[in-house]
């Protein structure tokens, strides 16, 4: 038992004791990813001589702050749903000194001030891909290839595959874990294959052929895969890398999620895939919540996934995101001079106005359909698995 899980033990010991732990991993969480995001800006900030005013972890009203020996005051804020770096000089039309337009934001070039509102976004992929890097270090979780249960009127149960066999071999193929297994008997659909069961001591060989079935994955494409008709047990086990191999994982693994999530983005921009799948803080709260439950790998696994999430979001082209910034700075340095501030005022309202429709949306979405937030616990605690994969049924 882990950290995460004790803490789940002590706080089920109290009234409404679920809802506080849910509550307390998700202000973990975000206010980690938010100190990383903020922390990405800081730091370019400060590479390119910009005097950072304030750096806050929420807002609203500060419970916590402390000056720096720079003059920075660092501080946590009472609503903790995002942050902000004030930089000195950062808005037009606030008159900066001659002897301090060095550490002003906006004396600084267009491509200084560029890397400040990327590195945000980069902080977020850079953690991603650190923390997978280190769970390959230290042991990715697979599943094993056991069955949890036999599905009715399936080749499984046919065959008489019972719950608790492991699937040794498949074909003559030594089965690593579940993973390898799924996506065998997907490739293989109307055509019999020879499975070694263990079954207690002893090794059982049986025939089966999978049924060809049409699955949709969480992107709305359908698939023409194979199936035999059973669960996993979900058992795990530590899959450790050598450091090269934990690197290219690292980088595969970030580089899956990514395509996701973009694809995912497109097409509900498109309406290919329904609106009612956006998640709000209230879903993204109880998945927080839900993986913490089963120990520190699957919520650093979580974090990883919300990272990305936050480092592409931030990255697009809305007015009061770091995207919107890129565009003023794009068109700034294609005319030569500033995107005046009144089309800054009304892009933000715009952005703003934007942004908290889709909270709205998302928000809803949580309260009315949570079986969808329980469909995205099981993806994220039960499959590592590339996101467009069938899913975990056999």
């Amino acid at each position: 038992m882990d950290i995460f899980q004790m803490l789940n033990s002590l706080t089920g010991m109290l009234p409404g004791g679920d809802l506080l732990y849910t509550v307390l991993i998700f202000v973990f969480v975000l206010g980690i990813l938010v100190f990383v995001h903020e922390l990405g800006h800081y730091k370019a900030a400060k590479s390119v001589g910009i005097f950072v005013e304030q750096f806050s972890i929420g807002f609203g009203k500060e419970i916590w702050g402390k000056v720096d020996r720079a003059g920075t005051r660092w501080k946590v804020c009472l609503i903790p749903l995002g942050g902000y770096v004030q930089m000195f000089g950062e808005h037009e039309g606030r008159t900066v000194e001659k002897k301090r337009q060095h550490e002003s934001f906006t004396h600084k070039t267009v491509l200084q001030r560029a890397w400040v509102v990327v590195a945000g976004p980069l902080a977020n992929f850079v953690f991603a891909l650190v923390v997978l890097i280190g769970l390959m270090l230290i042991g990715e979780k697979k599943l094993i290839a056991e069955v949890g249960e036999v599905l009715p009127d399936m080749p499984a149960q046919a065959a008489g595959l019972q719950a608790g066999d492991v699937i040794r071999l498949i074909d003559e193929l030594e089965v690593k874990d579940w993973d390898q297994l799924r996506d065998y008997v997907s490739a293989n659909p109307d055509r019999p294959l020879q499975l070694v069961v263990q079954r207690g001591e002893r090794m059982l060989p049986i025939l089966l052929t999978p049924k060809l079935e049409t699955f949709t994955d969480p992107l709305g494409d359908e698939h023409q895969v194979g199936r035999i008709g059973i669960v996993p047990s979900y058992t795990t086990f530590d899959q450790r890398h050598d450091p090269l191999t934990a690197i290219k994982l690292g980088f595969v693994r970030m580089y899956e999620m990514t395509e996701t999530t973009l694809v995912s983005i497109y097409r509900l921009a498109t309406g290919t895939i329904s609106a009612k799948h956006i998640a709000g803080p209230l879903g993204i709260a109880d998945m927080a919540g839900a993986t913490a439950e089963h120990g520190s790998y699957h919520l650093l696994m979580f974090m990883v996934i919300i990272s990305i999430n936050l480092g592409i979001i931030n990255l697009l082209p809305i007015p009061m995101l770091d995207g919107g910034q890129l565009v003023y700075l794009l068109i700034e340095g294609i005319k030569g001079s500033p995107v005046s501030e009144t089309v800054q005022q009304w892009g933000m309202r715009l952005g703003f106005g934007l942004v908290a429709c889709l909270v709205v949306l998302a928000t809803h979405n949580d309260i009315r359909r949570f079986e969808w937030v329980e469909s995205a616990k099981s993806l994220i605690i039960k499959d590592n698995s590339d996101a467009s994969a069938p899913g975990q049924e056999n």
